[in-house]
């Protein structure tokens, strides 16, 4: 099968008057027509940032300085901006993290929908109008039609969190990227977002990249799953095998930071594992292992620089201890 995206070698530096280095590396994946793909990571691991390098929406101080990436088999990278604006919003679209600040301010709700399916779709003010007021409705909105009247701030963080996943929908995109879709969402309405991806999936075979913080929300959604760490991922694998059989230290800690059911059972007495230090702000000086010095399992060798090995069919870890790293997570 023909990959929908295809990303090669992404390299994206910070540059100034007076400094420039990398916080994205070597970075290659692909999506398939229909999959989803979840991309986990502490924050500072490079995830927002390499997905929206994707829709040419990096800051003034970030460029993509390496790498294609393959939108149905043409470079994102060499199209010109209003080629973008063709892209942006109809065959790609985003559920920006924020989205008090990715919501306009002076205009309403049904203002901001409509244009965009005006836009990209070709569709009168008034079959805007009923196609925006079917989506609100889809994600769980009360009232769509007063809804659809409103000015942003006039809502609740959770109910502007589903604007803009209505917003991101109602052009039926081929590839969604969702940043962090369910924060600040009660438990009831995570589960109508998480039930509405996977029809959306099933109705349109739409693709979705889903950046998430959530290990719970990944094991309900995703297909496949990349792990990042500095820039760089230090997994790969579908994810059923991910949670089986981690093959990374990092992959390891953040599986085991999760609250589990056994141990509020069985080891009520037992803190919740955490992993110790922080994501370097900075890479570009470290030799060998970027997780080295927060990994428990460091010994000699992750002074080396570190590449991705398969640890087994469709399962890669960048750690040269991968095997060792399995046997202690199955313990």
């Amino acid at each position: 099968m023909i990959p929908l995206l295809k990303v090669e070698d992404l390299r994206i530096d910070f540059v100034s008057q007076k400094i420039s280095y990398p916080i994205v590396d070597q970075l290659s994946f692909q999506v398939l027509p229909g999959e989803i793909l979840a991309v986990v990571g502490e924050s500072g691991s490079g995830k927002s940032i390499s997905l929206l390098s994707l829709m040419g929406l990096l800051g003034s101080e970030l460029k993509t300085t390496g790498g294609r990436a393959f939108f149905q088999e043409e470079d994102l990278f060499q199209k010109t901006e209003k080629e973008l604006d063709q892209i942006r919003g109809k065959e790609i679209s985003m559920v920006f993290q924020d989205a008090l600040t990715s919501l306009n301010p002076v205009f309403t709700v049904g203002n901001q929908m409509i244009e965009g399916m005006k836009i990209h779709m070709g569709l009168s003010k008034q079959q805007a109008k009923e196609r925006a007021l079917l989506l609100l409705e889809k994600v769980g909105l009360p009232d769509p039609s007063s809804v659809f009247k409103k000015y942003p701030h006039t809502l609740s963080g959770g109910m502007r969190q589903r604007v803009m996943i209505a917003m991101a929908l109602s052009c039926k995109p081929e590839l969604l990227i969702a940043d962090e879709p369910t924060t600040a969402l009660d438990v009831t309405i995570q589960a109508q977002i998480i039930q509405l991806l996977k029809e959306l999936r099933e109705e349109l075979n739409m693709a979705i990249i889903l950046i998430t913080h959530d290990m719970g929300l990944v094991a309900e959604l995703a297909d496949r799953v990349l792990v990042l760490y500095a820039g760089q991922i230090v997994e790969e694998a579908k994810v059923e095998d991910l949670f089986a059989k981690p093959s990374h230290p990092y992959t390891m800690g953040l599986l085991t930071s999760i609250p589990q059911i056994q141990t509020k059972i069985q080891k009520k007495q037992e803190p919740l594992q955490s992993i110790e230090g922080n994501v370097p702000d900075t890479f570009h000086d470290i030799e060998g292992c970027r997780f080295q010095n927060r990994c428990p399992y460091k010994t000699s060798g992750c002074e080396k620089q570190q590449q991705l090995h398969q640890a087994q069919t469709n399962h890669w870890s960048r750690c040269f201890r991968y095997d060792f790293i399995q046997k202690e997570a199955s313990l």
